[in-house]
């Protein structure tokens, strides 16, 4: 590119970087899921009586499926948007997926670690490497907060809002 033109080559490909990671990310959550309900299915609290009885474990399962989805579904959107109106247009999808998505990997790889008691932060399950290589999720390609300043400053502008950064005295 142009001298000078870096920042925004790095801008054009952070967009479709992002949605590789959430990609990779609820992969992530469907192998901790699936881990979660095999786990709950066979582990048996007492004779006769599996983990997945309990409706605590019951709803990990059913706010983890949920979760995964409506994650899937947003990075879908986010995507389309890209294709359809544009990388500038996407970008408040980009970063809701951004957050939302390590998020929903956090609190799915947790549920799943919590189903595995102790066994869930050995190495004899997959679960602790993933939650400790991926808990940078929510602070690589720009921390969560970042992402939900720009992301409401953009909503509160459509309203009629100029909110200035921090930085700015705001």
């Amino acid at each position: 590119g142009a001298e000078g033109a870096g920042f925004l080559i790095a801008q054009q490909r952070l967009g479709p970087g992002r949605i590789h990671h959430c990609m990779r990310w609820l992969g992530l959550c469907e192998r901790g899921f699936d881990l979660m309900c095999q786990r709950a299915a066979k582990r048996e609290i007492a004779p006769g009586k599996p983990l997945g009885t309990r409706q605590m474990v019951q709803q990990w399962i059913a706010e983890s499926r949920a979760q995964i989805d409506a994650g899937r579904l947003y990075v879908q959107k986010a995507a389309w948007t890209i294709d359809t109106k544009g990388l500038y247009e996407a970008r408040t999808e980009i970063s809701c997926i951004k957050f939302f998505v390590a998020n929903v990997l956090q609190e799915v790889l947790d549920r799943a670690i919590q189903v595995h008691g102790a066994l869930g932060i050995t190495e004899d399950t997959p679960l602790s490497h993933i939650w400790r290589h991926e808990r940078g999720a929510r602070i690589y390609d720009g921390p969560d907060e970042v992402h939900k300043h720009s992301v409401a400053r953009r909503i509160l502008k459509s309203y009629g809002l100029e909110v200035r950064s921090q930085s700015q005295g705001g």
